[in-house]
């Protein structure tokens, strides 16, 4: 009977130190992907700054991304790629 219990005991104990390790494995790849969003967030916002442009300023980054768009179509055009062509 004691024998029983201790067992039981011992596989729950393994079953919730198996749980514990992949809940801190997931946290650590959750905490890893935040940082890295969090640095490319950074970097662009300093693009954006040399760019001469206000981070803050809607209308500034609406500008950028329309020209960004405006110089992909010029270069398609240049490259004279078929629509069903993948670029």
């Amino acid at each position: 009977m004691v024998y029983s219990t201790l067992t039981q005991t011992t596989i729950t104990s393994s079953k919730l130190q198996l749980t514990l390790n992949s809940v801190q494995s997931q946290l650590k790849l959750e905490k890893v992907s935040s940082l890295s969003e969090d640095t490319r967030i950074k970097y662009l916002e300093e693009v954006v700054i040399k760019a001469g442009s206000d981070p803050d300023n809607s209308k500034s980054m609406e500008d950028i991304i329309r020209k960004k768009n405006v110089d992909i179509a010029a270069l398609k055009n240049q490259l004279k790629l078929p629509a069903t062509e993948d670029p």
